[in-house]
């Protein structure tokens, strides 16, 4: 999902970047999996055991390019614009000389990218002409760009398809200050004149297996040079004018994990340049997994009364030394920079390791590291389990010291997860609005969500609000979108989603009372814990192990480069996230890591379960044994996740945890996006696209009948793929992305999407359907009350304002939270919608000939009885009958307790009724 978009790029020789902000990222694949699993540009490297390699196109520093001749362009556009400061121009040249269509897709690395069009033309062809100054820095950050057709609709892109960058280095301005770029249609090369030179440039330098590096550049390589720790290895002068060379390591030797390799590469136009060779492909082979892999549980500080056990793993490490603080706030925030230092031994499997005597509760420590890239580099523990202000520091922590009144009597709540109604909320959400009355301290933190007694009053109205307005619900579940620390101004906090991973196992500050007290955090979110789960109610946490907020500088970088994320087989940070970078579940480091962590929130806070973000984005074998240790220490504890990624992952698509595999899921579960998309369409459709819930005038199509009726029976479906199993699926309509449902009715445009009361009616008939379905169902909050975001499809950059959760609406829809909450209630209480696969594959949806009416029974097995339920959209002949002759009403979301049953019951439009015998 689309959250913070910040891009941070590896620090590495290689001048191929990722970015966040473009549409795609590299389409290049590859496999870390084995030494054997290479890919694309690696295999056409390695076809035969020589020395020099394959053959292949040599590349010169000239190229046909220069024979564009002038063309008719299809464009009325002046001479290219110019600036009176530094600009950058990109020439375009099309044999058609059709450009209408065709426009560019810039952005500076790092940051969100928008469209420039052509707003000139020289002899060349169409130019994008655009002072420097458009972006924040973009000759330290880099460039990057696509050329696309069809604007906002992208049904083509140019120049090889892919994200293409400038690094301006390569290039030098001309007497007016113009960086001057040339490009031609069809040809991913990037020229920097019209005779089409080019900056030489390694695209690849990199370990395919532990005896062979690929090397590969843009253009012919005449000879090269290998040093291993500076000493010279081999040298090869008879290249032969390639682009694509094997070099495979003298006298028959294997990698040296623990050594530098370096490049010296020489290329056909002269330039001699230099890469460090990138070990990555084999961070998850079983070689390396053999050396180095640890499996102590000792990792991180481990406190106690006597003594503090320090314990990082940085294999590839010379030196690391731990620092004492007596404060968690530098002295650039008001605290204090001293420090003890203490120098840490490396043992067996690359761990660091140091014991320090003493009581050291509530001190702060990170650790000084040294290897191949970082040179005396502090970082934090990617363990710490607590940290000071902004993360900088990690804390040692006393957990004894944190636990509120009560905390041994306090257990995650045992509850079958298809009776789990989930309410997904921020913790801000709850009292950011004028409308919550509690503590002013309170306001956006944990004490505030847990804060009782509150309410809000207008025009002699009074509803509950905050906590007691949750509890009021009725739910079973509060999932609280990410907690842990993120990369923020804790002090001068702003609104922000939270999916900008910092420290994974310490607390968000800006969500306590003091941020620079590292105990405050946690004494204040155990208590909230505490208070819902008496209210019968447990914590889900949402976590973001898919990516951090940035690779590069990054704790885990720092301690061992190129490990901890995944990389294109150019050397780029895969970018399967959207956010500039992914983790690498599939190395074992990393599965240990997420399982460990998980482990630790699961036993010391108590929590219920864990949404995954873009659990695509990890592989299979993680989730089944992160879910398993999980289960180890709350059988019932509920996992589920986003079965998709944010863009283009170099993870197989077999191993990803998505949609598509979810039949080998075992013990957790994933979004039934088809079941919302049959009822709202909502995802990427489009706003205008029309669902069951809001189509007024025709029948459904086949596609999404099924999508709906396989949501109802608990089943997800992926094209020929069928996941039949309740406990697999978490039944929704919205979430904190995308538009409220309010907001989402209202996009479509329709004649009764701006009418309030009909809104409203669509508003509880799509949740009908939800919380009167198997598996688990799923609420985004103040769905209850008819929310809004102002029609904002994507908050995560706005205010806390519009994210808020206003109470008055409370006042204004009380219909619309009675039905929650009587829909809530069944769904918890009504066994029939806690069936297990056998059982819910025998259940028997069905729509009328017009597909207006959807109708299921759902047997009762606690009470004998047998629930009927009837749900009419919009276009339902409200002149037909139902023969309910003995039936009882448990609920009509129009006319709640006044229904009167008989042989000729008629429901309205938009009506849910529910009925038993």
């Amino acid at each position: 999902m689309r959250k913070n978009k910040t891009l941070f790029v590896f620090a590495t020789s290689f001048l191929t970047l990722s970015s966040c902000g473009g549409a795609t990222s590299s389409s290049a694949m590859l496999s870390s999996g084995t030494d054997s699993t290479i890919t694309s540009e690696v295999t056409s490297s390695l076809t035969s055991s020589s020395d020099s390699g394959s053959s292949s196109s040599a590349g010169s520093s000239s190229n046909s390019v220069s024979s564009t001749s002038p063309h008719s362009i299809d464009l009325d556009l002046p001479a290219a614009p110019t600036y009176n400061e530094p600009s950058i121009q990109f020439h375009y040249y099309r044999k058609d000389g059709i450009y209408k269509a065709w426009d560019m897709w810039l952005w500076q690395v790092g940051s969100d990218g928008a469209a420039f069009s052509f707003n000139g033309k020289d002899d060349w062809g169409v130019v994008a002409s655009y002072p420097l100054s458009s972006w924040s820095d973009p000759v330290n950050s880099g460039l990057g760009f696509l050329i696309r057709k069809g604007g906002d609709s992208w049904t083509d892109k140019d120049c090889g398809g892919s994200d293409l960058f400038i690094d301006f280095s390569l290039y030098e301005k001309d007497a007016h200050g113009v960086y001057n770029v040339y490009l031609v249609s069809g040809d991913s090369n990037v020229y920097i004149d019209t005779a089409g030179h080019m900056k030489g440039k390694i695209k690849m330098a990199t370990f395919a297996t532990t005896s062979r590096i690929a090397l590969l550049a843009n253009l012919g390589i005449t000879s090269y040079v290998l040093k291993i720790d500076g000493e010279v290895a081999l040298t090869n002068d008879k290249v032969g004018n390639r682009i694509r060379v094997d070099v495979v390591l003298p006298n028959s030797t294997t990698v040296d994990f623990t050594k530098n390799y370096v490049l010296i590469v020489t290329l056909n136009n002269g330039d001699v340049l230099t890469a460090n060779v990138s070990k990555t492909l084999l961070f998850g082979s079983t070689d390396f997994a053999t050396q180095f892999h640890y499996d102590g549980d000792d990792l991180g500080a481990v406190y106690s009364v006597q003594e503090t056990s320090f314990k990082v793993w940085s294999p590839l490490s010379s030196s690391i030394s731990l620092r004492l603080y007596d404060n968690g706030t530098p002295a650039s925030l008001g605290g204090s920079d001293t420090f003890t230092a203490y120098p840490m031994t490396k043992g067996d499997k690359g761990v660091f390791s140091l014991v320090v005597p003493g009581d050291l509760a509530g001190k702060y420590y990170t650790y000084v590291v040294s290897n191949g890239v970082y040179q005396d580099k502090e970082c934090v523990d990617p363990y710490a389990k607590g940290c000071g202000v902004n993360g900088q520091r990690g804390m040692i922590v006393d957990f004894s010291k944190t636990n509120p009144t009560g905390w041994d009597d306090v257990s995650a709540i045992a509850i079958d997860r298809k009776a789990l109604t989930v309410y997904e909320t921020h913790v801000a959400d709850v009292t950011s609005s004028a409308t919550w009355t509690g503590l002013e301290n309170n306001r956006k933190r944990f004490a505030g969500m847990a804060e009782s007694g509150t309410t809000y009053s207008e025009n002699g109205v009074s509803v509950k609000t905050g906590f007691d307005h949750i509890k009021e619900l009725g739910v079973n579940a509060v999932q609280i979108i990410p907690v842990f620390d993120q990369a923020n101004d804790e002090l001068h906090p702003s609104f922000n989603w939270g999916y900008n991973p910092l420290n994974y196992n310490c607390l968000e500050g800006s969500y306590s009372s003091d941020p620079k007290d590292g105990y405050a955090r946690i004494k204040e979110f155990k208590a909230l814990v505490q208070a819902y789960h008496d209210a019968g109610i447990n914590i889900i946490m949402d976590v973001v192990y898919n990516h951090v907020a940035g690779a590069t500088g990054s704790n885990f970088d720092i301690l061992m480069p190129g490990y901890y994320f995944r990389y294109t087989d150019a050397g780029a940070l895969s970018n399967g996230s959207g956010c500039g970078n992914e983790t690498a579940s599939d190395h074992s480091m990393m599965r240990k890591f997420i399982k460990d962590s998980v482990s630790f929130w699961s036993k010391e806070y108590k929590l219920g379960g864990f949404r995954f973000d873009l659990m695509g984005l990890h592989d299979i074998t993680t989730m089944n044994e992160v879910t398993s240790a999980a289960k180890a220490i709350n059988p019932s504890i509920a996992i589920y996740g986003e079965p998709w990624t944010g863009g283009t992952t170099t993870l197989k698509e077999a191993e990803q945890a998505k949609q598509v595999n979810g039949n080998s899921f075992v013990g957790y579960g994933q979004f039934n996006d088809q079941m919302r998309d049959g009822l709202i369409k909502g995802g990427l459709s489009g706003d205008k696209d029309l669902g069951w819930v809001t189509n007024t005038t025709s029948s459904i199509e086949t596609l999404d009948a099924n999508r709906i009726l396989n949501g109802v029976k608990g089943t997800t479906f992926s094209g020929s793929v069928t996941i039949a199993d309740p406990d697999k699926t978490t039944n929704y309509v919205t979430c904190h992305d995308n538009y409220t449902l309010a907001d989402r009715i209202a996009a479509t445009k329709t004649a009764v999407s701006s009418d309030a009361a009909t809104v409203a009616k669509m508003n509880v008939l799509a949740n009908s359907v939800v919380f009167t379905s198997e598996g688990t169902s799923f609420m985004l909050a103040g769905e209850e009350m008819l929310r809004s975001k102002g029609g904002s499809k994507n908050s995560y950059n706005a205010s806390y304002e519009v994210n808020t959760l206003n109470y008055s609406n409370k006042i204004a829809h009380p219909e619309i939270f009675t039905n929650y909450q009587r829909l809530i209630a069944l769904k918890q209480g009504l066994s029939g919608l806690h069936l297990a696969a056998s059982e819910a594959a025998a259940l028997t949806p069905s729509f009328n000939s017009t597909r207006t009416l959807l109708k299921y029974d759902l047997p009762d097995s606690s009470s004998g009885k047998t629930y009927s339920v009837y749900h009419a959209n919009g276009a339902y002949d409200s002149s037909a009958t139902l023969d309910l002759t003995g039936a009882t009403l448990y609920w009509s979301t129009l006319e709640r307790n006044a229904k009167e049953l008989s042989a000729t019951t008629t429901l309205s439009p938009y009506e849910t009724l529910i009925v038993y015998k």
